[in-house]
């Protein structure tokens, strides 16, 4: 199943504010657009704070390098078959999981992705010419090791992503939750959290994180928090 991040998150965005009208009655969700150069900025006018920027984290002063995140650059490329070509991509054939990935817009439109450039800081979406050559050279072979007529097919774009990786534990790659008051400077009362390090695999269990995350910050008591998702900050206090 192939789903649209920026239609999805406007959705979801629509579901809760209509769920806050129907089960909390006067309870609004409001969308600010507000630019900050520290988070501590928002101390005093909110509640609580949960940030949750992914990769774009560790640029945030305050945050800088005090999460064990790893930063890595994903290129995908935007494949296109020709009208005047035979081999398109079958009406009900599946989007395609493997070494590269197929995710499969129509008959003769596809995305194909990703490449892993680990500690890489370059979040822009833009790929230049040389980058995304060396992208295709890379996902082709792995691409046609599964759907061979991805050969026959044209390169017709590239956009690119910052992924934010959560460290290797022996629980496995786990997304970082937790209180950051102390990390922060923003004393000991829990109002500041964090939700990051979701990885390529975030759409999988935010919407079960999430509901964790809001029993935490509505309790003010990181416990609620499954340990191995918090486990992270004893190094870090």
């Amino acid at each position: 199943m192939n789903v649209n991040p920026h239609r999805y998150l406007q959705a979801l965005f629509l579901a809760c504010q209509s769920s806050a009208k129907t089960s909390l009655g006067r309870k609004n969700i409001t969308l600010v657009n507000k630019s900050i150069t520290d988070v501590l900025e928002l101390e005093g006018g909110y509640d609580a704070v949960v940030i949750c920027l992914g990769s774009k984290v560790d640029f945030l002063p305050g945050l800088t390098g005090k999460l064990p995140l790893r930063t890595c650059r994903g290129v995908i490329t935007h494949m296109q078959l020709h009208e005047s070509a035979r081999g398109s991509y079958p009406d009900d054939g599946p989007s395609i999981l493997s070494d590269a990935w197929l995710a499969v817009q129509g008959p003769r439109n596809l995305h194909m992705g990703s490449t892993w450039e680990w500690q890489s800081r370059n979040y822009s979406s833009d790929v230049p010419a040389e980058e995304a050559s060396r992208a295709l050279n890379e996902l082709l072979p792995k691409a046609s090791a599964v759907y061979p007529d991805i050969e026959k097919w044209e390169f017709a774009g590239a956009r690119a992503g910052l992924r934010a990786m959560p460290p290797v534990t022996s629980h496995g790659s786990l997304p970082l939750l937790g209180c950051v008051n102390q990390l922060i400077g923003a004393g000991q009362f829990c109002n500041f959290w964090v939700f990051s390090g979701l990885g390529s695999r975030g759409l999988l269990y935010h919407a079960w994180l999430g509901k964790l995350m809001s029993k935490a910050v509505l309790s003010c008591n990181e416990e609620l928090l499954p340990s191995e998702l918090t486990s992270w900050k004893k190094n870090r206090q």
